[in-house]
């Protein structure tokens, strides 16, 4: 922890009083894949607080100072876990999905039981396995929706030793196509000198279906040792549970959810790609951040937005917790209706608005 402070310190704003540090917040400077553009996130984190210092307003005050250093900046959205959602909710941030695990036995994998042809995998030390799970980690996050790229400050961070292992696979021409970081304990069940054989995958990444055929077959190997095996479920991979055989009952597991917000709606929508070409005038407004409250032409074009403020007042109003939860993929405009978040909507923008920002569940690959 140390080392990593050492590494880190910059990117903390505290409050002092009675010459003391009360209260501290973790601010990141990210890159985040908003449907396949990437655009300038600021990841808040460790936000805490002193307990005989709390309801004085501390963490407030640096709320505050946060979203106006992003708006500054030229961040484009911000996201956080919340300690308590409607905190953060009086800062314009919306509730998205947890993060979601599934626990099962391993010998569910038979389907698996050989390896792809041409295919082999290695299990490595942190030490000759990270370079691998960097150069796939680069690639996979172009591919998802609310995915983080890291860059090189944020890598070092990521490059220590700890309890585990890589598990690289490679194709016949010797590419890496996949990459499973994990740890294990414990052996079969029924034995009083030692708990039950339990395996836990952190991360999973495949480029390739037979790459993830092979990362299952590694995982096959393990069920005469391995009684519960658990796995992160990504939404942007096909589903799991055509990939397991022998079983009818899983155990799913969310984890804590995220939250996010736009800091800056010209810049954020600009140039994300959509399917259908329109436009629409939309009225946005935003208690914290002022210079968003203004009316928008949206117009897209050969498939991408380009977003231009208006002086002509729109009958369409939203809310940026509204446009928050369109452009992340978590609610529609029905949805944001009932939720008072969209007012005077037609029913051809409501339809035009769902083609735009269809339903589609974002992953925060980055726990911070």
């Amino acid at each position: 922890m140390q080392k990593q402070y050492e590494l880190t310190y910059d990117e903390n704003f505290c409050i002092e009083a009675d010459g003391k540090v009360r209260a501290n917040i973790r601010f990141i400077n990210f890159n985040q894949n908003i449907r396949g553009k990437w655009v300038k996130m600021g990841g808040i984190a460790m936000v805490v607080t002193d307990p005989m210092y709390r309801r004085k307003g501390y963490v407030k005050k640096i709320m505050n100072y946060l979203i106006e250093k992003m708006k500054k900046e030229n961040f484009d959205v911000s996201a956080l876990y919340p300690f308590i959602d409607t905190f953060y909710s009086a800062y314009g941030y919306v509730n998205i999905s947890p993060f979601v695990t599934m626990k099962f036995d391993p010998k569910y994998f038979s389907r698996w039981k050989n390896l792809p042809e041409g295919y082999s995998v290695k299990r490595l030390s942190h030490e000759k396995g990270f370079k691998y799970y960097k150069e796939i980690h680069n690639k996979i996050v172009n591919t998802i929706h609310g995915s983080v790229k890291r860059n090189e400050k944020r890598w070092k961070e990521y490059d220590r030793p700890g309890p585990g292992w890589f598990v690289v696979t490679f194709n016949k021409n010797g590419k890496p196509e996949g990459v499973m970081k994990y740890s294990s304990k414990g052996f079969s069940r029924g034995f009083d000198w030692t708990e039950e054989g339990k395996l836990r995958v952190s991360e999973i990444h495949t480029l390739t279906p037979k790459s993830r055929h092979a990362l299952y077959n590694y995982l096959y190997l393990h069920s005469d040792q391995i009684v519960e095996a658990c796995l992160p479920i990504y939404p942007n991979q096909s589903m799991m549970y055509p990939w397991l055989q022998g079983y009818y009952m899983t155990e799913l597991n969310p984890m804590n959810i995220w939250q996010a917000r736009i800091i800056d709606v010209k810049s954020t929508l600009d140039n994300i790609a959509v399917s259908y070409d329109a436009q629409i005038n939309i009225r946005i407004t935003d208690k914290q951040i002022t210079e968003n409250n203004q009316t928008y032409a949206i117009k897209a074009h050969d498939g991408k937005l380009k977003v231009e403020t208006s002086k002509k007042e729109a009958e369409l109003e939203m809310t940026i917790e509204g446009l928050s939860s369109l452009v992340y993929g978590v609610l529609l405009t029905n949805d944001l209706e009932a939720f008072g978040w969209l007012k005077n909507a037609k029913e051809e923008e409501k339809a035009l608005l769902d083609k735009w920002f269809p339903l589609q569940e974002p992953t925060l690959t980055e726990g911070f």
